[in-house]
Order: C-alpha cells, then structure tokens, then sequence
C-alpha cells in the first residue's frame, strides 16, 4: 500500500505545510489543510520544484493521523 506524503517547512513558528503548489505556493500550520501527494517521490518532486530558499521537504503521512 502506497503512503501519502505532504511537503513542509521549517518556520520559527514550526511545521509550515504546503496548501498549493501551482503558482505562489501557500504554505499553512494545519497538516490537515495540506496538499496531500500520492508517495513520498511525488512530494520529493513537488518539493525541488519551490525556490531554495523556502528549503521544503517531503514529510510521509502515518496511517490513522
């Protein structure tokens, strides 16, 4: 069974995640609000396609959460 990931990012605040990825990407603190991908590689993708600067990552999703 394939697991579903998300991209985030690190803040002074905590967790950012990823809500859109198409244009300006919106980034925001709920993981439930985030932009789901169907595998970790998918977000890995959707990740380097952002400016350096914003550093996101791809960040599996447990089963159940």
């Amino acid at each position: 069974m394939p697991s579903m990931a998300v991209v985030a990012r690190t803040t002074h605040a905590g967790l950012e995640y990823l809500v859109t990825g198409r244009g300006k990407p919106d980034w925001g603190p709920a993981a439930l609000d985030a932009k789901t991908f169907p595998n970790v590689r998918e977000a890995t993708r959707a990740a380097l396609t952002l400016p350096g600067y914003l550093r996101a990552f791809a960040l599996p999703v447990l089963p159940g959460a």
